[in-house]
């Protein structure tokens, strides 16, 4: 027998037996904290998944540039077939379903087209692209002549203002890329007719970025805008689905939740008690 220091205690044993009882006390602990962890992925590995309808959408309408069209069961975007341009803007708000801290995983939009020029239709490429600056979706529901809006009142958007009345003008006319909304689309799809439709654009790393931003940041959640590529197109015209009607767009959100540093801190604090107490109960 021979005396030896080890991280337990001086103990009056072998030293091979000292480093078996270390060892036991280090698995022990080692198969708690490996349980809890286990219990921790399995929380991160399953994913959650919402479905939302946008909370505001409306059309820039180009030949009518004071109008507005917030209230209709449709939004338009595209080119008509007389070379006059829409733009269109849909928001969603992830806050009101998923928790703070989320990890967003996927995120996929569905699309119904309802329309498209009568005298033919050309394919387009449409993109989302996150908007920098703030709009209002407006009311007005016209009965004739339905896709030229009618006069917004204060506060609506329109082709020449974010917020028709309030001195509030788009940085130029129907939004310029890079002030009042991302260059850079966050997804694209080609749109065909209305006899392919619904159109769902497909989980992007832009389109997880959007949603976790807005997630983080809700005050600067100003939605997308569905923007035609090549605007020089005519024919390209369509009309989504909007809020207002049973064919809105649905917005699809796979997330995770993600442990918080201060539950990791916890299995350390309670690995290290938990070898203090087998310390003690030794010497």
């Amino acid at each position: 027998m021979q005396k030896v220091t080890t991280s337990l205690q001086t103990w009056f044993f072998p030293t091979d037996r000292a480093q078996q009882l270390e060892q036991r006390v280090r698995n022990k602990y080692l198969s708690i904290a490996g349980v809890f962890l286990l219990a921790l992925g399995g929380r991160l590995a399953v994913a959650e998944t919402v479905q939302l309808a946008p909370v505001a959408d409306t059309t820039l309408i180009a030949v009518n540039p004071d109008n507005n069209l917030g209230g209709k069961s449709y939004f338009n975007s595209g080119t008509t077939q007389n070379f006059t341009k829409n733009r269109g803007l849909i928001q969603f708000d992830p806050l009101a379903s998923i928790p703070v801290g989320a990890m967003i995983q996927s995120v996929t939009v569905q699309f119904e087209v309802l329309g498209q020029p009568v005298d033919g239709y050309a394919a387009g490429t449409f993109g989302l692209h996150r908007m920098l600056v703030s709009w209002g979706e407006g009311d007005k529901s016209p009965t004739t002549q339905v896709g030229l809006g009618l006069p917004a009142s204060p506060g609506e958007a329109t082709w020449n203002s974010r917020f028709h009345g309030m001195d509030m003008p788009w940085s130029q006319p129907g939004g310029e890329a890079g002030v009042d909304f991302v260059s850079q689309a966050s997804v694209s799809d080609v749109i065909y007719d209305v006899g392919n439709s619904p159109y769902v654009f497909g989980s992007t790393p832009g389109l997880v970025a959007d949603v976790q931003y807005w997630l983080d940041n809700p005050g600067e959640n100003y939605g997308w805008m569905l923007l035609l590529a090549d605007e020089s197109v005519n024919f390209t015209a369509r009309r989504f689905g909007a809020s207002e009607g049973s064919d809105a767009p649905i917005l699809t959100i796979q997330y995770a939740m993600v442990p918080e540093p201060g539950t990791m801190l916890l299995v350390s604090l309670g690995g290290l008690a938990f070898l203090r107490r087998r310390k003690k109960l030794r010497s």
